[in-house]
Order: structure tokens, then sequence, then C-alpha cells
């Protein structure tokens, strides 16, 4: 990295950026080295799949990535990351893995044509190849529940019996999404290790805040209180990282433009915008059916039983499973938080919503 000399506020503002990837994880190096080890047991011929879940912002995609590098450094397999945001098919997920290996493994060769291709075709000769190359693979299939079609998690979990060692590091923020999961697919991932990425304590959060402060600010460009304000903001909001990242980023930016350092000021002006206008573009693609439900959660929280026979009274007419299915979209979506009381318990739901901006959207 190379310092901007003109840059009065930024060191190297390319830490803040969503592609930077630390070199050191303090708060997550237990759950590093387990992944690790599980990878390390794959390529020593045991079969276990990974399951990572936790609130977005916890170092889960970060820390995937952080392995992934010193793996393909070594070369002892081909890892391959892929976003089933962005390619939520089973086509466009195993071409990119094929792709990967053809950039790894096989760069004077030309990668099949992906157009007119059946996707049968493509996984025979991923299968194939891999089987003649004797590569051993760790996928990792981020934002997993977003995957349109479950039987690539079957496909790619059965290739080792074609002579093809496939390991699945599956990323969600819900820990319950193989829930729904075909007895068939979820039969060839066992068996799957779980690990949770728990929210970052306050204290964390300081502590990943003046890490990045440090590396990305000239010293004094950001003050002490808006470190503190930031961590404690993050740390309420399920301890969310990339929600830290980008308010620097944006602070940082302003502070810039006015030749001044990052004050308290602009972090919470910053914060304040962000929340309001990513909830109201949230609540306004929403029907009036699922806003009226949302209204329903009092601002103390309620258990979900207690949520559905309000909704009852109301002369609502979705079932259990539907209603069930519009609260979790609303945990997705980060509208809600859901936790579960005790063993076994109900689900504990609390808004994430304003409410103001919540009726500002009828």
């Amino acid at each position: 990295m190379e310092a901007n000399l003109e840059d009065s506020v930024y060191k190297h503002r390319e830490v803040l950026t969503p592609d930077y990837i630390p070199n050191h994880f303090p708060n997550r190096m237990d759950e590093i080295k387990t992944i690790s080890q599980l990878i390390y047991d794959f390529l020593q011929g045991n079969a276990t799949h990974v399951f990572i879940h936790g609130p977005p912002g916890t170092g889960k995609t970060a820390s995937v990535k952080f392995i992934f590098k010193s793996l393909m450094e070594q070369k002892e397999a081909l890892a391959s990351y892929v976003n089933c945001f962005k390619k939520n098919t089973r086509m466009a997920v195993l071409y990119s893995i094929f792709l990967d290996f053809f950039k790894e493994k096989r760069p004077t060769r030309r990668m099949p044509c992906r157009r007119g291709i059946a996707y049968d075709e493509l996984l025979d000769s991923f299968i194939e190849e891999l089987a003649k190359a004797k590569v051993k693979v760790v996928v990792c299939l981020d934002e997993v529940d977003h995957l349109e079609d479950n039987d690539l998690v079957y496909d790619l979990a059965r290739a080792r019996s074609e002579g093809v060692p496939v390991q699945i590091i599956a990323i969600s923020n819900d820990p319950l999404v193989f829930r729904n999961l075909d007895p068939r697919a979820k039969s060839s991932l066992f068996p799957i290790e779980e690990i949770a990425f728990n929210p970052y304590t306050k204290k964390e959060m300081k502590e990943i805040i003046e890490a990045r402060v440090e590396a990305a600010f000239r010293e004094g460009a950001v003050t002490k209180e808006a470190i503190d304000v930031l961590a404690e903001f993050t740390a309420e909001h399920k301890g969310d990282v990339r929600m830290a990242r980008e308010t620097l980023l944006r602070a940082g930016d302003l502070a810039r433009k006015s030749h001044g350092k990052v004050e308290i000021s602009h972090i919470k002006d910053i914060l304040k915008k962000t929340q309001h206008a990513r909830f109201t573009t949230m609540l306004s693609a929403l029907s009036e059916k699922e806003r009226f439900i949302l209204k329903l959660i009092p601002d103390q929280g309620v258990n979900y039983p207690q949520l559905y026979d309000c909704y009852r009274t109301t002369n609502g007419n979705l079932g259990d499973r539907m209603f069930r299915n519009y609260v979790e979209k609303f945990a997705k979506l980060r509208l809600i938080n859901m936790e579960r009381k005790g063993n076994g318990g109900a689900y504990f739901i609390t808004l994430n919503t304003p409410k103001e901006v919540l009726f500002e959207t009828s």
C-alpha cells in the first residue's frame, strides 16, 4: 500500500473498501483455527463439510477469504469462492467454480463455452477434468440461502464418489437455512460442522474500529469520541463491522472535503441518514400486508406465538406456516431480530425498524 502524501485525512483509504481483507483477525482467531483445521482434515481424507452462520458484518466472509488466500498460496487444493446472491443458479455457480479451476490449473487451455451447454453436460465435464487433475476442491457458497436450486449442493457433495473430493463451506445469516433442504441433499452434506459467528461486543467493536482507523487514517484524523460513538452504535446493531467500515469511509470523505477531521457529528449524521434511507427503501418494497404485520410488533418485543395470536385477533387469514415465512423474511432483511430464548424456546422478536419510519411508509 502506498500512502497518498496529498491526503490530509487518509493514509490508506482502501483499508475501508469492501474488498480489503485484513492480515489479522484478533477477535476471530478461534473460528479461523477451527475452519482451517476442518479444511486440513479434508485434505487428509476427511469428508466433513462446514456451515458458518451469524449476523451480517461479523467476519464470516472475510475469515473464509483470509483462509482461502493462504490455501491458494500453498496450492494444496482448488479454493473457489462464490457469492450466491450474485450467482444464484446452479449453472452460474458451477461455471464459476469450473472457471477458477481453469485459471488455476489449466491456464493455457480455453474454458468450455457456457452458452449452449446444458447443466448436466457441464457437470460431467467438471467431474471429468477435475478427476484427471486429481484436484481436491474447497468451495465456499456465501449467502447460500439465495441459491435457487439445492440440487447443486447434492451434486457437489456427491462428486467425491466420482473421484473429485469436494468440501462445501456454506455461509448464511440464517442458522436454519438448511431446515427445508430436501432429504437427499441434506443427507449428502452429512457430516457437517456448524460454526457460529456471534455478534461482536462493544469492546471488540472498538478494537476492530481502532485497528481500521490506525491503518486507514492519518494520526489524529479521527477523534476518540467519534470512535466511541461508532463502536457503541454498531455493537447495539449485532456488532456489524460492515456498517462500521462504511460509516468510517463516508465520514472520512466528508472530513476530507472540509479539510478537517472525523468528528462525532459526522458519525451521528451518517448513521442516522444511512439507517433511515435503508429502512425507507426496504419498507417501501414491502406489501401492505407485510407492513401491517411489522406494525403489530411492540417496542418492547414479543414472543413469536404471541405475535401470531395478535395477528389472528385482527381477523388475519394467514396460516402459521405462511405467517412464519413473512417473519423470517423480515429477519433476513434485518428489519427485526429473532432470538431463541432458552433451549427449544420460542423466538423473541424485536424491531430493528424505528416505529416512526414504519408509519411514514404506510
